[in-house]
């Protein structure tokens, strides 16, 4: 059986210790949680469903997707004053009662991103 060079292993290596850290940096870094204030300009209902989920890998036996179901929600566009573009927060319908379209709201969000090419903003809570 013949190897690989050692200098291909080594950039193999550092390709992936790369993309490692780049995953990082977007998804898993700590970054602060802000508050913005916005108006509610949209409020769509989105019905039940459900999500099928198939196993992967060696299989010895037989396996069947599992199916996970999704609740019924309500999701928000909420125009924030300190961004530049909309976001989006999807609430349960309990919740989604006490919130019309028109009305200002609080929220907690994060912003992650990779400067220049991606940008994505989570948003955490929306009270009054």
């Amino acid at each position: 059986m013949t190897q690989l060079p050692k200098y291909l292993l080594l950039g193999f290596a550092a390709i992936l210790g790369a993309f490692a850290l780049l995953v990082w940096y977007v998804f898993l870094r700590p970054v602060e949680v802000r508050a913005g204030h916005g108006i509610i300009t949209n409020k769509i209902f989105k019905p039940a469903g459900q999500y099928v989920q198939y196993p992967v890998g060696m299989r010895t036996g037989f396996f069947a997707p599992a199916r996970i179901p999704i609740a019924e929600c309500y999701v928000f566009t909420i125009q924030v004053e300190d961004l530049a573009a909309d976001v989006g927060v999807a609430v349960n319908t309990l919740a989604a009662e006490e919130f019309n379209v028109g009305e200002p709201v609080k929220i907690q969000y994060q912003e992650r991103s990779l400067p220049g090419i991606w940008r994505r903003v989570y948003v955490l809570r929306m009270n009054r």
